[in-house]
């Protein structure tokens, strides 16, 4: 965002009076400031951890991950994003989740050197009579326990202005989030079938538990195999590469790009 500034006036003398003017007809509103996190005595040195998930946060250079998009049988949704550094870990995973309820919960986790540094769960909740926005982050020691874990809450969409207090401490566990990204439990690519919506053709992969539908417009010898052999080829375990897509009237979708067969887990 560009902001240009006036570096210098005509005639001093106006400045005085139009500032003077200013104080007199209308309110001075200051802007709105994000709290900052205050760490306790025992815990400052915690302003590490801090600082380490801002320069993650403002590495231009890490390569982003995209899972698929998953529901369950009732509605609830879930993907995952990671964010890879150039020896190929991950230093950076996110998992956004949308209940039926109506909450969303949001999931952040650091990583250094593979060992889970600090974690944030931002949960909000549009209810109408009692709407409800809450923040934990947790920081974790060498062997995974929780050394501390600092909480927020409001009633309004304007959390970042809250104050941070210490609170019980709670562990979040990422491995869900990793499974999204990876494929694996609940989360795997197991051909489901086909379904057909938006006039538009889907295979459908996942588990009984979680599944996710990827459209396509070409029939690839493996699609045009799958769809002879539908029944029978029922889980058998598949290597999906995909692209998200938006429509210009803002309809999203997973488009197919390749699709292989992993064999020997069948």
């Amino acid at each position: 965002m560009n902001i240009n500034f006036f570096a210098k006036f005509l005639f001093p003398i106006t400045c005085i009076i139009l500032v003077s003017c200013h104080d007199q007809s209308e309110p001075i509103h200051k802007p709105l400031q994000k709290k900052r996190i205050v760490f306790s005595k025992e815990n400052k040195n915690l302003i590490v951890f801090e600082n380490y998930a801002q320069k993650i946060d403002g590495n231009k250079t890490l390569e982003k991950i995209q899972s698929l998009f998953y529901s369950d049988a009732e509605g609830n949704t879930t993907e995952s994003f990671a964010w890879i550094d150039k020896k190929m870990e991950i230093v950076k995973l996110q998992q956004k989740v949308n209940l039926i309820s109506g909450r969303k919960i949001e999931r952040i986790f650091y990583f250094f050197n593979g060992i889970k540094t600090m974690s944030r769960q931002i949960i909000q909740y549009y209810d109408l009579k009692k709407p409800y926005f809450s923040e934990e982050r947790s920081y974790y020691s060498l062997t995974n326990s929780v050394i501390s874990t600092l909480s927020r809450y409001s009633q309004s969409e304007e959390l970042e202005l809250g104050t941070f207090k210490e609170s019980k401490k709670h562990s979040i566990p990422h491995e869900i989030a990793l499974s999204v990204i990876k494929r694996t439990g609940d989360y795997e690519t197991r051909f489901l079938g086909f379904e057909e919506a938006f006039s538009r053709k889907f295979i459908v992969v996942g588990t009984e538990n979680q599944t996710t539908t990827i459209a396509f417009n070409v029939l690839s010898p493996i699609l045009t195999e799958l769809i002879k052999t539908e029944k029978s080829s029922k889980n058998k375990l598949l290597e999906v590469q995909f692209s998200p897509m938006t429509e210009p009237d803002g309809f999203t979708f997973q488009a197919l790009i390749d699709l292989e067969y992993v064999p020997n887990k069948n």
